[in-house]
């Protein structure tokens, strides 16, 4: 239903975000893959363990702003970027989960 300003309001369907994808699948198919690397050298690149860096692109774990900043020192991108990232996939998902009204 449309707003007083012509915006759709939010509803409990997550199609009106459009398709979700886990910052750690974003960061495995177009950053560490193109690049020819294992987790292991990614996770030594950027200075964390391969367990955090595994559970990252397995999408059990979130991108924090420790992790945004490693993330963009090592692929030339900005912290926001994999913020919103994971902040787009949180609004997903608790839309999809109906915690939202």
């Amino acid at each position: 239903m449309p707003t007083k300003s012509g915006a759709k309001a939010i509803t409990r369907d997550p199609a009106w975000l459009g398709p979700a994808v886990h910052p750690g699948e974003m960061l495995l198919e177009e950053f560490i893959k193109p690049l020819g690397w294992t987790q292991v050298e990614a996770a030594r690149r950027l200075g964390v363990s391969v367990n955090r860096l595994n559970e990252l692109v397995l999408g059990k774990r979130g991108i924090t702003a420790d992790t945004a900043l490693r993330l963009s020192r090592c692929f030339s991108t900005t912290p926001r970027f994999w913020m919103h990232l994971q902040a787009d996939w949180d609004l997903h998902e608790a839309v999809r989960r109906g915690s939202a009204a």
